[in-house]
């Protein structure tokens, strides 16, 4: 395992330990066992956060940093990609870094993503993700909220499918709330201009 990836998955672990909003209980997080044998990992809450807000952290560089990584670079359209990184200089091509290809989009609705290529080094092995899938669906609640819903697909029965799914339950709930507070800051930042 590399330096650099060590560093961050050392510094998501100490994040995840700390919570960044004094209750997370509003998210929901579900584990649904599939007729076929594999596993879901179902994640929803409430963003204060118009649909169409939210929906940029979802389309585009720079909302996508509201998750939490130091990089992104998109080409975003059925097909194209969304490549990440959470370490220090990230940049395009690194082996460190996250790419997704984007299986759909309906704007402003859902996007689909698939993992195609995961940190050189890190602790899960690309074939782990290779069955699996993530959908993120959007509804607008009203004209300042927005319901979010994370699906991860496809997660087998195996211990370290089981691992994955495990670290994401605890990410995605990290990953929601640093997202509310980042939509919060800016949201500020805008009132107070």
């Amino acid at each position: 395992m590399t330096r650099a990836f060590s560093a961050a998955l050392a510094g998501l672990a100490l994040a995840l330990s700390q919570p960044l909003a004094a209750d997370g209980s509003n998210i929901s997080a579900q584990i649904v066992e599939e007729s076929d044998g594999t596993r879901t990992l179902v994640h929803e809450a409430v963003i204060d956060a118009p649909l169409g807000a939210v929906w940029s952290t979802l389309s585009t560089e720079e909302g996508w940093k509201n998750w939490g990584p130091k990089f992104a670079r998109f080409d975003f359209r059925t097909g194209g990609s969304i490549e990440t990184g959470y370490h220090d200089g990230a940049k395009p091509g690194d082996a460190q870094n996250i790419r997704h290809r984007i299986l759909a989009i309906v704007p402003e609705q859902l996007i689909a993503l698939k993992v195609e290529q995961v940190p050189e080094g890190g602790p899960v092995d690309l074939a782990v993700f290779e069955p699996t899938w993530g959908v993120y669906e959007l509804s607008a609640l009203d004209e300042k909220r927005t319901r979010l819903r994370i699906s991860g697909y496809g997660y087998g029965p195996d211990d370290a499918s089981s691992r994955m799914l495990e670290f994401f339950k605890s990410g995605n709930v990290y990953s929601i709330e640093l997202l509310r507070r980042n939509l919060a800051a800016s949201n500020e930042g805008a009132m107070a201009e």
